[in-house]
């Protein structure tokens, strides 16, 4: 399968940096930069449900590249959201609330039904717009930048389709591993599967790197999340690693960096760390780690702390990135501080 970044990995700093090599300076994108912190995704969103700009694939690419030109980051994240998977799997899911519904009975006849790569494969086309917008963004963007695709972790998918919302406390995904873990593991691996189809399809559309987004990972201790969540993880690590950069986000790695450090590698995985934990050490690339309460500060602040983390990280591969998605209440000063700071730092 190609995908777009072979011809490119001489100049992309950003696909250097996840492959692990030392760029001239530290590259920086930042999850959720397509967004409503931003006055012109502000005014797109007053005129259109966000159902509707996930649906239209000039409007979402337009969101994709908004940052981009602002700030002039390193890499474009594709405008979609961690539920857009379901729609090639037949799952009605809406966001007129603020965060997803979804419409879905979490049982054995509706994951057998609906989570199998078959029905994704028959349902394609409903993952055009998604396809289109990636090829439009790889298409207006250099080669010197990166176009990033994305998925939910499976355990974090499962949370939603358990709870078929956002859930407050995340008990009822956790009673299901610990009361029937056989049906928890049958459902995690049904995820998995259909989870790799839809991250080698984005690749095919032109990402040039992939992160898998487990924004539920704080809810379970190392040695539960080494033995029942991670290995679902591995495997999709193993199936779009030899591709793409992989790059796994799991907001609980302060937690879990025992399990997680051995795994990124072995397999090669970019562990994109939440900002409770030190980049000074760690020997393999990362992604991080910037705590996004910063950018509701002040420039002065938010440039002592990037200096800070840029100096720890100094000599190791790094993608600068924040510790979690930024916030609608994010001060554009505060962000054009971090990006200015990062792409001027050079190492002394």
């Amino acid at each position: 399968m190609h995908c777009a970044s072979h011809n490119m990995l001489h100049e992309n700093l950003v696909l250097r940096a996840l492959k692990g090599q030392k760029t001239e300076r530290t590259p920086i994108w930042f999850m959720r930069q397509a967004g409503r912190y931003l006055p012109e995704y502000r005014a797109l969103r007053q005129k259109h449900s966000f159902d509707a700009l996930l649906a239209d694939p000039e409007l979402a690419t337009e969101i994709t590249l908004q940052p981009v030109r602002r700030f002039g980051l390193d890499a474009a994240i594709v405008f979609a959201d961690i539920m857009t998977i379901l729609a090639g799997l037949g799952i009605p899911y809406h966001f007129r609330n603020g965060g997803p519904t979804l419409e879905f009975r979490a049982n054995d006849k509706a994951f057998a039904e609906h989570f199998n790569t078959q029905r994704m494969q028959d349902h394609e086309s409903c993952y055009l717009p998604l396809v289109e917008t990636l090829r439009a963004v790889r298409a207006a963007l250099s080669p010197q930048h990166a176009v990033i695709g994305f998925a939910a972790a499976p355990f974090t998918l499962l949370s939603y389709l358990v709870e078929n919302t956002t859930a407050k406390s995340h008990n009822a995904v956790r009673a299901l591993l610990y009361a029937e873990p056989e049906k928890f593991h049958s459902y995690m691996q049904k995820i998995t599967d259909c989870t790799i189809f839809y991250l080698k399809l984005q690749c095919r559309a032109g990402a040039d790197a992939v992160q898998l987004f487990e924004s539920w990972g704080e809810i379970v201790p190392e040695k539960i999340y080494a033995e029942h969540v991670l290995p679902y993880v591995r495997q999709i690590a193993a199936a779009i690693s030899p591709q793409v950069p992989f790059i796994f986000y799991d907001k609980g790695a302060s937690l879990h960096l025992p399990v997680l450090e051995p795994f990124a590698q072995e397999t090669g995985t970019v562990l994109s760390l939440d900002w409770r934990v030190s980049l000074s050490k760690l020997p393999i690339s990362v992604q991080g780690n910037l705590d996004p309460a910063y950018l509701e500060s002040s420039p002065a602040a938010v440039r002592r702390e990037c200096l800070r983390i840029l100096n720890e990280r100094n000599g190791f591969a790094h993608v600068f990135n924040l510790g979690h998605g930024i916030s609608p209440e994010a001060k554009l000063e505060c962000v054009e501080a971090m990006v200015e700071t990062v792409k001027s730092f050079r190492a002394p």
